[in-house]
């Protein structure tokens, strides 16, 4: 079960569980919550923002709105309203270099 390491679901173990046949089909764990980010922006909802918006206009990518999810209150994201204040995490990886080369 290939999953992008981009995903939220990148890292977590896959097992077999049974479906409601009783046929085992691979399965991916409960991701559990993260802890709420250290250093983060905060946001105050436009009219045209959505989640999508908002997770290209900080990470470069509409696939990583999750990130944003997690970094807020569990509220339906259609629910934002204009004024609302959001919550965009620090991109702490976004842009590193790593040097694996040795001289």
């Amino acid at each position: 079960m290939p999953v992008a390491s981009t995903s939220r679901y990148a890292g977590l173990p896959v097992f077999d569980a049974p479906d409601s046949s009783g046929t085992l089909r691979p399965s991916i764990a409960i991701r559990p919550l993260p802890t709420p980010p250290v250093a983060a922006y905060q946001r105050t909802v436009a009219a045209l923002d959505t989640l999508e918006t908002l997770s290209w206009t900080c990470f470069h990518s509409s696939t990583t709105w999750w990130r944003i999810a997690d970094a807020n209150a569990l509220v339906y994201p259609f629910e934002w309203r204009p004024g609302d204040v959001v919550v965009l995490p620090s991109s702490i990886d976004n842009g590193s270099v790593v040097r694996t080369r040795k001289f």
